[in-house]
């Protein structure tokens, strides 16, 4: 099921959302020029192994360097590969006008980037000793629908469901729809906890970071976002 427009109606340009989804398409255009692509992704993402005291009273010094600190942020504009691009990229223009329009530009420029913080920490709180680099802005873009989840909760999300070669266009409710989502992602976060446990390697997708995500751009709209403006012909 892939989303290709909300219903509501974004009273401003969203201009953040658009710079971003430029950023990240101008970071993947220069990763596909680096000479070593994994040793770039490696540098760039946030690799959870090098953080093995980040919950500890020791952690300050971790992240008292440049070097720790930067792949918090690189990692959310970092992108393993062209489909991996273009599904993010699809979610941030579906969600972010309607997020945006609600936040403010700066306050929705900050909400994002502390979400994707946020996923990243997740990540590296569940998946401790992983040496799989986290790359990506799903975790960023998951704390974007779970704000819109919040703010619009009686919206669809028109998404079209690809069945064989006949896609079926349909109208979701954004409830049920963003619930599938989540709920697809705990789903596979605690799959692959247990095939950690069993020893077997994991696939590489940050499913905790997503929920970690998800989870803190609900509770950012919950308590920060403003108010819809009421419509005047309900009055």
């Amino acid at each position: 099921m892939f989303p290709i427009k909300t219903t509501e109606r974004v009273e401003s340009w969203p201009i953040v959302t658009w710079l971003l989804i430029a950023v990240n398409v101008l970071v993947f255009s220069q990763q596909l020029t680096v000479d070593d692509p994994g040793a770039f992704i490696y540098r760039w993402g946030l690799v959870p192994a090098n953080y093995p005291h980040l919950f500890s009273a020791s952690a300050h010094t971790d992240l008292m360097t440049l070097e720790h600190l930067l792949p918090f942020v690189t990692c959310m504009f970092l992108h393993g590969g062209l489909w991996h691009l273009l599904g993010n990229m699809l979610s941030l223009f579906v969600f972010g006008p309607n997020v945006e329009d609600r936040f403010g530009r700066f306050g929705f420029l900050i909400i994002y980037l502390a979400c994707g913080l946020a996923a990243g920490i997740t990540q590296i709180a569940f998946a401790a000793g992983a040496d799989i680099p986290v790359v990506g802005a799903s975790g960023a873009i998951a704390g974007v629908m779970g704000a819109f989840f919040v703010m619009y909760p009686r919206a669809r999300v028109v998404s079209v469901i690809p069945i064989i070669v006949i896609p079926l266009i349909v109208r979701v409710p954004a409830f049920f729809y963003l619930l599938f989502w989540i709920g697809m992602n705990v789903i596979n976060a605690l799959k692959e906890m247990q095939l950690s446990m069993n020893g077997t390697e994991s696939a590489g997708v940050a499913w905790w970071a997503h929920i970690g995500g998800f989870a803190i751009g609900m509770v950012y709209a919950a308590i920060l976002a403003k108010r819809k403006p009421r419509d005047p012909t309900n009055d």
